[in-house]
């Protein structure tokens, strides 16, 4: 008899556990579903050109944080954040790219990366941010300021240190007043902490906040707990959301258990050695070398224990950067077991390239001495390049009447420096020497 009522305890134990799995499956398939069809922050006008992820290899997802305080305006994106999911390592990424960062947007012209989301919707932001660092994106995400902080109020809210008083007065609604000290957010404090841009470091500062957040939520969302009240998040957010992560749910749920986010990487893009900041007309921007922008990424995609210049294993880009077993590229740029190249770039066992580019088993690029000489831009809009030829990625533009510092020459084109800090190879039938 005691037999007999320990098996049917034990079935109805499994009963409960597979209706419980089977509502939650339930649940997200129908969110998914729903936030998949509608398009609260699309215009329309754009197709949505995300890769195929086939449930094998790394998966980047792109979060956008969107401030859309009234529902007929056309806002941009206040936060992105680009997600890399690598099977293969179990290792994340993410990297929080900075709004004022001054991009080529398809269709639209050169302008700050925000207002692409402004143009065309998550569809030409994802355009355009396949566009400028060369990667696929495979799903996104588009939440608005309440949908972010519904999620944080959904999880229980969150513990940090505010670094200092965080004070701002914005519409009356979206005001911030947050005191120095741990504490723990509820969403709508946690939104004032990842909006704050009063600090010195102002954007550079709100995006390493942003990241610290995705860290907490990351972690606090692998509990058991947390599980069990998926449903409720979902149907919570379900308003405030749009994406199309539900391609392919069940291959990326069991992805996204398997990883290690306590061990996530977080970086800023452009990084700190591959921007100028600078003014476009009386609008300030940050101009990125788009070159060493690429090359900073895949040294942290490709190498999960890339991290920045001053990592002994890491990628350095820009002016002097060092990588030791990474990738360096730039001016003065080194990789002992990577690539170096650009002025005086270095590889020990790679290719350099560049002025006195030197690479151990590798080859230098044949280049005569500028002298530091200056140059006018002749052409009335003259790319700069990568590397010398017109093959190489476009990173930026001169203009006619521009003066820029000769580097070096290489065959038929200048190395120069633009007036900006820049660095790149231009044609030199469309630049005279003074």
């Amino acid at each position: 008899m005691k037999k007999k009522v320990w098996w049917r305890l034990i079935g109805f134990v499994l009963v409960v556990v597979v209706l419980f799995a089977g509502y939650n499956v339930y649940s997200m398939f129908s969110f998914f579903h729903t936030v998949s069809a509608n398009k609260p922050f699309s215009t329309g006008d754009q197709p949505l050109n995300t890769a195929k992820w086939e449930g094998k290899g790394a998966v980047n997802i792109l979060f956008m944080g969107v401030d859309r305080r009234d529902p007929n305006d056309r806002p941009r994106s206040d936060t992105m954040l680009l997600a890399s999911l690598n099977p293969d390592t179990k290792q994340v990424s993410v990297f929080s790219i900075m709004r004022d960062t001054y991009v080529d947007i398809p269709g639209v012209g050169r302008s700050k990366i925000n207002a692409a989301f402004a143009d065309g919707g998550p569809e030409l932001l994802i355009d355009t941010i396949q566009n400028f660092l060369k990667i696929p994106i495979h799903y996104y995400v588009a939440t608005d300021f309440e949908g972010f902080a519904k999620i944080i109020d959904s999880i229980g809210g969150i513990d940090v240190n505010v670094p200092e008083d965080f004070v701002h007065a914005d519409d009356g609604i979206y005001d911030i007043n947050l005191k120095k000290g741990q504490q723990h957010l509820n969403g709508q404090q946690a939104l004032e902490y990842v909006r704050f841009r009063g600090t010195p470091r102002a954007d550079f500062d709100r995006t390493e906040r942003q990241r610290e957040v995705v860290k907490l939520v990351a972690e606090k969302m692998k509990s058991p707990s947390m599980l069990m009240k998926a449903p409720q998040i979902l149907k919570t957010i379900e308003p405030y959301t749009q994406s199309n992560l539900g391609d392919n749910l069940f291959s990326l749920g069991t992805l996204a258990m398997s990883l290690d986010s306590s061990n996530m990487k977080t970086e800023q893009i452009p990084p700190v050695e591959a921007l100028t900041e600078t003014y476009v007309g009386d609008e300030a921007v940050l101009m990125p070398n788009v070159g060493q922008v690429r090359d900073y990424v895949q040294g942290i995609l490709n190498d999960p224990n890339a991290g920045a210049a001053q990592d002994a294993n890491g990628t350095g880009s820009g002016k002097n950067g060092t990588g030791s077993s990474g990738t360096g590229s730039g001016k003065n740029g080194t990789g002992s077991s990577g690539t170096g190249q650009g002025q005086n770039g270095t590889g020990g066992t790679s290719t350099g390239s560049g002025k006195n580019g030197t690479g151990g088993t590798g080859s230098s690029s044949t280049a005569q001495s500028g002298s530091g000489q200056t140059a006018v831009v002749t052409g009335e809009t003259v790319n700069l390049r990568a590397k010398p030829g017109t093959e190489y990625q476009v990173i930026g533009q001169v203009f006619q009447g521009d003066v820029l510092t000769v580097e070096e020459q290489v065959n038929d084109w200048y190395y120069v420096q633009t007036s900006t800090g820049m660095y790149g190879y231009v044609t030199s039938a469309l630049v005279k020497l003074q």
